[in-house]
């Protein structure tokens, strides 16, 4: 039996995202970047709304607590502005 890795987005709280629907990310996944937990997904343009909630597709963050290979094994994440994009702030060393 496989394990359920993919994570929830919980809350988004980057206004300014396009996927950002009250406050829920609705992007079909998301991505988390390399070295710096950014929301890599994040955008202001033009996109297509998905109708479920959105999950952690990748995460490319080698050194986050939860990240799993590639995986991000938390119960949820919670994204939030950072200068001019998002970060998941669940990110732990």
């Amino acid at each position: 039996m496989q394990m359920e890795t993919e994570a929830a987005v919980m809350t988004c709280l980057a206004e300014d995202c396009t996927y950002n629907c009250r406050e829920e990310c609705c992007a079909p996944a998301i991505e988390v970047g390399d070295d710096h937990p950014r929301c890599d997904t994040y955008t202001t343009g033009e996109v297509t709304i998905a109708e479920m909630s959105s999950k952690v597709q990748d995460c490319k963050v080698s050194d986050c607590h939860f990240n799993n290979e590639m995986a991000c094994s938390a119960a949820g994440v919670t994204l939030t502005t950072h200068s001019d994009h998002a970060d998941c702030i669940t990110y732990r060393h």
